[in-house]
């Protein structure tokens, strides 16, 4: 496995560093081509490499000093020296020369050398004397070897600030010119006084090689480089790249094309798979923060306020705004604007038909950076810049089915234990999606569905009465309880219990039938005066049936402390029963004992401890057998269920998996519809799960496997929740380019229901995918069956707009996109489609730009898709105000993409 250095690509092998060199090739062959022209005896060409910090300087000289190793020619006729990065040794020019004599030894494996730089060292006081002995030194290594040397220094500005004076610059000066067998090879992060200032020595002495940002193309390298061949990378990461490659081209150009920066963003892409551009670029920057601050404290302090206020700007800026923002006379700002630039901190931005200069940062990197700390304006407008770039490069995010879920859930009546059980998979992705604009609202909207008040109606009290004995007289106790409570003769009830209901075996009973009552009645002060102190009168030795009961007054006792959201009283209670059970005993024992650890499980959940939690819903499940009832499996495949939520919010996505497919192995096909439902979802959460982290043909198998527990006779709600689960499934495969499988999960989901608008338009944009015209009268007819079933829809809308228009259909097709902005407002966006984006370009490229920029500017798209507006604009005729660098670039590209033959 080839080892990556981010920081210190000098402690990898040539091999390691050659594998990891993927970009700059045509930089490396210019390099090569000088020192293999040079003629012997000839000045050597110096040269330096300029560019940021993670830019690649480090990795281009080693992989220029290996290089040379590596050609028999060059490798006979020079000697590669490298430097390390931080010289902080050199004092002056004795030690530099030094240092090159003990760095020689360590290249040639020859110890020699480094031990006559100690010798003289020690024996020579005078520092010029030193200085020249050392060089005479390393003159007879090339007498020796027959070899020039090849010096590569990093931080070469600051080896020349630690110089002792003048006199030791030029002395250096003299020795490059006057000794041909020695060439410097530097590198800094911009050019500096020493090299570029009136009357230096070092004046155009050197030939620059400035490394600007990687390009897409060299940037896509690197990362596969990274990903494939041995390049040490996850194994997920190619997965990754493929679905977050909108992701990365925003940060590769918000970063300035900065390769180290893009391996930061690449790793947290592993990380958050479902995260965003902007958050991505928030922590590369918290991360290199100290070097910013480093870079711009070390400028004088006018200086300093004036690249403040240009890059706290963004955009391209004349002079005397700058010197407005910076509060000084715009003579003094135009000094230091000038300075800025010699320096290489900033640069002159040529605008056509501009008369005056306009100025910008160099390194847009410390742009971004201040627009991130200082300006919440800018902010927000990179914020949004970082929103459209991933929906222009890449394929949509996840956001595509948050807001269509949650309304199902919603719509369809479903159970709170169902929907918390829904959304185990997408609120953790939710929860990290920073694209996903409503994220909050959607999340506050999702636990209040999932944990709102518990539906008095809950299966766990009919659980309770099954498999009891005398079950006749208990349920008809029950039921006259019941009936009293309803009218409010609770004082009645209260009444008969004391009357009947003492602490003997058959008191015990009608303690626990009429506190039943009362806590299904929601009169819970009530319930805990009759059941309170039972237990104690209960042993171990006593009777099983004695022992049941006395159990089931301590799982009320700790139900009416869960109601009342007092859940370490309610973990307390359920811990008592323990002593009470027998796991070997009969089957209503055991249904009571797996019964108290699913609820203890939800007790431990709300506090969010969730290992305990995972523990008792595991000791659920253990208490159940092959051969038991259908009510007991079911206990235990709703507590593996719970489980595997819990699992996959903590990211054990193996584990979650595992606990979802022994839900369904508590399922036959004979059983119930409800119980045949919980197998289906359960594997469409593995479904979901295995989906996330790119196992899509596992995934398929699944969904598969879950379509089968459903039958065209079962109750609507079975068939629209397996239908919903289906649709979800098949977005994410056409997501994530898996279109055959889309196709498959939704055509399966129109057969489970019909009725569902999802399933439909999932279907039509699958079809639509697989770019065969042919099937496009198909992918029309599945959109408007959508359309039908949810006029009112804005994703169904945009998906036949989408169909109408790969159709040449437009003035449909724009009407139905213009319904869908209409009514979609925030939501359209925030729901993160490809479209608008990918439905407004080819309009535009199909001559319907007027209307496109009337339909941003009402929908308020203007802002969120500036790029696009200004390219809309700008193929309208109009002449665009200075813009951001980054914006500017983002509104070429959308403007070749209006001009692009394929669309």
């Amino acid at each position: 496995m080839i080892r990556r250095r981010l920081y210190n690509p000098a402690q990898l092998t040539p091999d390691e560093l050659k594998a990891s060199f993927v970009a700059r090739e045509d930089t490396l062959a210019e390099m090569l081509r000088l020192v293999g022209e040079q003629p012997l005896g000839r000045p050597c060409p110096h040269a330096i490499l300029i560019g940021p910090d993670g830019m690649g300087k480090t990795t281009l000289g080693l992989r220029f000093l290996h290089a040379i190793g590596d050609t028999p020619d060059l490798a006979a006729r020079w000697q590669p020296v490298a430097f390390h990065e931080e010289s902080y040794a050199i004092g002056d020019l004795a030690g530099f020369w030094l240092a090159a004599l003990r760095h020689l030894a360590r290249a040639a494996r020859d110890p020699r050398w480094a031990d006559r730089a100690d010798a003289l060292a020690g024996d020579e006081g005078d520092t010029e004397r030193l200085a020249a002995y050392a060089l005479s030194v390393l003159m007879d290594f090339c007498r020796e070897s027959g070899k020039r040397l090849v010096l590569f220094v990093e931080n070469l500005d600051a080896v020349f600030g630690q110089l002792r004076d003048e006199r030791e610059i030029r002395a250096l000066h003299t020795t490059l010119i006057e000794r041909p067998d020695i060439l410097l090879l530097g590198s800094t992060n911009a050019v500096f006084p020493a090299i570029r200032g009136d009357g230096e020595p070092f004046r155009e002495f050197f030939r620059l090689f400035l490394l600007e940002g990687l390009g897409r193309e060299d940037a896509h390298r690197i990362l596969v480089s990274l990903a494939g061949g041995g390049g040490g990378g996850p194994p997920e990461l190619p997965e990754a790249l493929k679905r977050g490659s909108g992701r990365l081209e925003a940060i590769r150009r918000l970063t300035g094309g900065n390769p180290r920066l893009l391996v930061l963003a690449c790793r947290t892409l592993i990380e958050s798979p479902v995260g965003s551009a902007f958050e991505d670029l928030e922590r590369v920057i918290d991360e290199q923060t100290p070097c910013f601050r480093a870079r711009i404290e070390a400028l004088p302090i006018q200086a300093r306020k004036v690249f403040h206020c240009l890059a706290e700007g963004w955009k391209p800026m004349l002079a005397r705004e700058v010197a407005g923002a910076a509060k000084l006379d715009p003579s003094h700002a135009g000094a230091q604007l000038r300075q800025l630039v010699a320096k290489g901190h900033a640069r002159e931005v040529p605008l056509p038909g501009a008369k005056r200069a306009r100025y910008e940062v160099s390194d847009r990197l410390y742009n971004v950076y201040c627009l991130l700390r200082f300006s919440p304006v800018e902010r927000d407008r990179l914020e949004r810049l970082a929103a459209f770039l991933p929906d222009l490069f890449g394929p949509p995010g996840m956001g595509t089915m948050y807001r269509a879920t949650l309304e199902t859930l919603r719509g369809d009546g479903i159970g709170a234990g169902d929907i918390s059980e829904w959304l185990g998979v997408p609120a953790p992705r939710a929860a990290g999606d920073r694209d996903f604009r409503q994220r909050e609202r959607w999340l506050c909207e999702a636990f209040e569905l999932a944990f709102g008040p518990v539906d008095p109606d809950d299966p766990i009290f009919d659980e309770l009465g099954k498999e009891f004995p005398i079950q006749e007289l208990m349920e008809k106790i029950f039921r006259g309880a019941s009936d009293l409570i309803e009218i409010g003769h609770v004082s009645d009830v209260m009444e008969i219990v004391r009357d009947t209901g003492d602490v003997r075996p058959g008191g015990i009973l009608i303690r626990v039938v009429f506190g039943l009552a009362l806590v299904q009645g929601g009169r819970f002060s009530e319930a805990m005066e009759i059941l309170e102190h039972v237990p104690e009168h209960v042993s171990s030795d006593d009777s099983e049936k004695t022992r049941i009961m006395a159990m089931m007054v301590l799982l009320l006792e700790g139900l009416v402390f869960y109601r009342r959201e007092r859940y370490e009283d309610a973990i307390d209670m359920f811990g008592k029963t323990a002593e009470y059970i027998d796991s070997g005993g009969a089957e209503y024992m055991r249904h009571f004992a797996i019964l108290t650890e699913e609820i203890n499980g939800a007790a431990f959940a709300r506090l969010l401890r969730r290992e305990e939690a995972i523990a008792a819903w595991q000791r659920a499940s253990d208490h159940v057998r092959p051969e038991d009832s259908k009510e007991l499996r079911g206990i235990a495949a709703h507590a593996l269920m719970d489980k595997g939520a819990a699992l996959a919010g903590l990211g054990r996505h193996e584990e979650a998996c595992d606990a979802w497919e022994r839900t369904a192995e508590y399922v036959s096909a004979e059983d119930p519809a409800e119980l045949r439902e919980m197998a289906a979802r359960a594997l469409g959460s593995k479904g979901l799960a295995l989906a996330g982290t790119g196992r899509y043909d596992d995934s398929a198998a699944v969904w598969q496997r879950a379509s089968q527990y459903v039958r065209p006779d079962d109750p609507e709600k079975t068939r629209q929740v397996v239908a919903m689960m289906l649709a979800a499934g098949g977005c994410l495969f056409n997501l994530n380019g898996r279109h055959g499988e889309a196709e498959a999960a939704c055509g399966r989901a129109a057969d489970i229901d019909p009725t569902r608008h999802e399933s439909w338009c999932v279907l039509a944009e699958a079809i639509l995918r697989q770019d065969d015209d042919a099937r496009l009268p198909e992918a029309e007819d599945r959109a408007r069956r959508a359309v039908e079933l949810a006029p009112e829809n804005p994703r169904a809308l945009h998906t036949l707009s989408d169909v109408l228009a790969r159709r040449g259909e437009w003035a449909e097709a724009l009407d139905r996109l213009e319904h869908a902005l209409r009514i979609g407002g925030d939501v359209s966006r925030a729901e993160g489609w490809s479209g608008p984006t990918g439905a407004l370009i080819p309009a535009v490229a199909a001559g319907h730009g007027e209307r496109v920029g009337r339909m941003m500017e009402e929908a308020g798209l203007a802002e969120p898709m500036e790029p696009l507006w200004h390219a809309v604009r700008a193929e309208l005729g109009e002449e665009l105000e200075p813009l951001p660098a980054e914006i500017m670039e983002a509104v070429k590209d959308v403007r070749r993409q209006f001009s692009d033959p394929r669309r």
